[in-house]
């Protein structure tokens, strides 16, 4: 006889329909998100156009409501009648570039108050800049239902403008609010920074926690989920062509730079925002699909842009990690918004990508703190650490014990690289990443060791000014402890001569031409809309500085490794 459970078999039927419901989530994100066919359709793809056109909106659905400005279209928008007129935006006046709260480095009273004779030298523009039409649409239907949102964006005569030769361009599209509202904009100082200003007022004191305007609290210093701001956004390769339009998300990004203009931007690819947990496109050409990205403007480098490009460009055969870099222009809601570079971002993707190990797997420790991984998991690094660190390493089973937790050829080519570049100031104690494996997986990467990632060199170094090796030992107890082993120290050593060979003058000088070349004027764009000033004098004195490094280095570098023989 059949036994029947009908509370078990209604549970079951019950759990079978949550798992399918799950799956087509998961395996099918388009097909569940996506409106039932009302969406607004558009008679020309976004991209570059040479001669204004008249814009046609249709859809299955009679109303159509669309905006200009960025913001989400709702029964207030722009009611569609008739085709829209597209022409060379840039005739417009300016907008958002025109503000004075989108950095610190404007509120100069403040600066000087405080005895700080600087001028970080931003300019709001005083002439038309570059801008292009962005038109949002969206369309209701009889019950009031309305459609996805579709953006897309219009450049208009740019063949004949200067500043873009080469550069892809990216269009992010936004709600203004999200990047300029007093309490909730990402992009402005807004409320954090009154408070932070009343603060000490209301101390009977004019005291600034930091010295540096940069680093003076403003809502663009925000970090984490509550800060992240959905977005579309339009890459365009070098000839104009839509490569990928992508609904997803934009924070800041950046250190002291977060205070700069422009700044970098981390952006997300997330479910929530289109169903797509990875960007669509393989947007830095090495078949990586990645779910985040840079939008780099450089950091300190913002006077040339060239520092981690010109090095990441040149390690990829080093045991480091490194980036692959995309040069990008950047409209921000139709405004010309500068030069940038499109570069990974370090995390679990990224190593199972490169490495081929399990990203559940993953272990990251960034700065001082796990960012892949759980909690507990800090373990791994801070143990690591300790034996390295005090352990006696003059005594070879000591060391053979360094070589099963650390990849050692990964930790020399680190430091030989560091040291020759002639790193100082934030490094060693921040900018410093690694890499392993949990639990021990198939594959020569699998092993459990930890492996450095290279990053961020655009800050204090390229100096021919002090000893490197003495500075770091001074700074990093691992590399100090390190360099009492003898077959570490004659590794490091044979490794920084490889170092001195891999940036050989001559070809760092062509290297150096032909980026100056290409990026000359796409510079000059960028320091005029920010700074006012496009002689791209401080350009060329950027990279002279960086040519005169590598003319020097060996000559200044041979007698030190010397001392360490």
């Amino acid at each position: 006889m059949m036994y029947y459970n009908k509370k078990k078999t209604a549970f079951g039927i019950c759990s079978a329909i949550i798992i399918l419901v799950f799956l087509v989530f998961e395996l099918f994100p388009q097909i569940v998100t996506e409106e039932s066919g009302n969406a607004v359709s558009f008679s020309k793809e976004a991209g570059f156009y040479q001669e204004e056109f008249f814009l046609e909106l249709s859809s299955s659905e009679e109303t159509i409501y669309y905006t200009l400005d960025g913001s989400i279209p709702n029964k207030n928008s722009i009611l569609y009648e008739k085709p829209i007129r597209i022409y060379d935006a840039s005739e417009n006046e300016n907008n958002h570039s025109m503000r004075t709260d989108l950095t610190t480095g404007f509120d100069l009273e403040e600066i000087r108050r405080i005895n700080l004779e600087v001028d970080p030298g931003y300019k709001a523009p005083d002439y038309k800049i570059d801008k292009a039409t962005v038109i949002r649409a969206v369309s209701y239907d009889e019950m009031g239902n309305r459609s996805d949102v579709v953006t897309k964006t219009y450049f208009v005569g740019y063949s004949e403008k200067n500043g873009y030769d080469g550069m892809n361009v990216l269009s992010i599209v936004t709600e203004p609010d999200n990047l300029f509202d007093y309490e909730e904009g990402i992009y402005v100082t807004g409320k954090e920074y009154e408070n932070y200003e009343k603060t000490y007022r209301n101390k009977g004191e004019w005291y600034w926690r930091e010295q540096f305007w940069a680093l003076w609290d403003a809502n663009y210093r925000g970090r984490g989920a509550k800060w992240e701001r959905e977005a579309s956004c339009q890459f365009f390769d070098t000839n104009g062509n839509l490569e990928l339009s992508q609904d997803c998300g934009i924070r800041i990004h950046g250190g002291i730079s977060r205070g700069y203009l422009p700044r970098s931007m981390n952006i997300y690819a997330r479910k929530k925002y289109d169903g797509n947990k990875k960007f669509q496109a393989d947007l830095l050409e090495n078949g990586y699909f990645p779910s985040a990205m840079v939008l780099f403007q450089g950091g300190n480098d913002y006077k040339t842009k060239s520092r981690d490009y010109l090095i990441a460009s040149e390690i990829k055969e080093l045991n480091v990690s490194s980036m692959n870099y995309k040069p990008y222009v950047m409209f921000l809601n139709g405004e010309y918004w500068g030069v940038y570079w499109l570069n990974e971002k370090y995390d679990k993707d990224y190593v199972e990508y490169y490495y081929g190990v399990n990203s559940d797997n993953v272990l990251l420790y960034k700065d001082g703190e796990l960012i892949e991984g759980e909690e507990d998991d800090e373990k791994y690094y801070s143990e690591m650490l300790r034996f390295c660190s005090e352990s006696d390493l003059t005594d070879n089973e000591n060391f053979e014990k360094v070589c099963s937790l650390i990849d050692i050829e990964s930790c020399v080519d680190y430091y030989a690289l560091m040291i020759y570049l002639g790193r100082r100031g934030d490094w060693p104690s921040v900018n410093y990443a690694l890499w392993r494996v949990k639990k021990e997986e198939a594959g020569i990467y699998g092993d459990g060791k930890w492996r450095w990632m290279v990053y961020d060199l655009n800050s204090d170094g390229f100096l021919n000014t002090f000893e490197p090796i003495e500075y770091v030992m001074d700074k990093d107890k691992l590399f100090k402890n390190l360099m009492t082993n003898d077959k570490f120290r004659q590794m490091f050593l044979i490794q920084v001569e490889e170092m001195i060979e891999l940036f050989e003058y001559e070809k760092m000088k062509e290297r150096i031409e032909e980026y100056k070349e290409f990026m000359s004027e796409n510079m000059k764009k960028n320091d005029k809309r920010f700074f006012g000033n496009d002689s791209g004098e401080t350009f060329e004195n950027g990279m002279d500085t960086i040519e005169l490094f590598f003319k020097e280095r060996k000559e200044y570098l041979v007698p030190i490794l010397e001392k360490y023989r």
